[in-house]
């Protein structure tokens, strides 16, 4: 009997920590395009075009790329900011609405180019560079704020560096703002799929 009693002690107890045992969020590392930088991620050159306006996002475009060389987990980025696009990998520009044809849905995007200049398919083969346009129309709406601001620079960052979407996962930088996400910042699913590509 009393071992009965203590295996049902020891079965209560083992209940209680299990409920009370902090939830984690287990997700699967953000995914790919299957494909990337063709020259690495060890040396990629950013370029502001200023004549663009993006001096504005000057600041976000840095800390972003900041949080991707150090964001608390070791990975093989390193980012240079340089003058001139000739030979950069990384551009950087701002457009209007209008450039997307109106409507003000879309925050930023990033379209990767081969070393002849022709556009390409992240999903069909490597790219020579990558070029980020910031929409500075949809951010002038009072619903965004300076960190979601930030978020999606890092975000557009991650596709360039060949991240794809990760709707599923709010936790990853990779989610779209429409989609949920709640972290402005690289995480370590984020991370962990950088290490993958290079």
């Amino acid at each position: 009997m009393a071992s009965r009693v203590s295996r049902l002690v020891l079965a209560f107890f083992s209940i209680v920590v299990l409920c009370l045992a902090p939830v984690s969020r287990a997700f699967a590392i953000t995914p790919t395009f299957g494909h990337k930088y063709q020259n690495g991620v060890g040396n990629v050159t950013a370029w502001l075009n200023y004549g663009s306006g993006v001096g504005y996002w000057s600041t976000y475009i840095t800390g972003g790329a900041n949080n991707w060389m150090y964001p608390g987990w070791s990975n093989p980025i390193y980012i240079n900011f340089v003058s001139s696009n000739y030979g950069s990998t990384m551009d950087f520009h701002q457009n209007n609405d209008a450039y997307w044809g109106g409507g003000m849905t879309i925050l930023a995007e990033t379209k990767m180019f081969n070393s002849s200049g022709g556009q390409i398919s992240p999903t069909s083969a490597n790219w020579a560079y990558a070029e980020i346009h910031i929409n500075n129309d949809t951010f002038r709406l009072p619903s965004f704020t300076n960190a979601q601001a930030q978020g999606t620079v890092i975000h557009e960052m991650g596709h360039a560096f060949g991240l794809a979407h990760d709707q599923g996962n709010p936790y990853s930088i990779m989610c779209q703002t429409g989609a949920g996400r709640i972290v402005q910042s690289v995480q370590k699913v984020d991370n962990d799929a950088i290490l993958t590509l290079y």
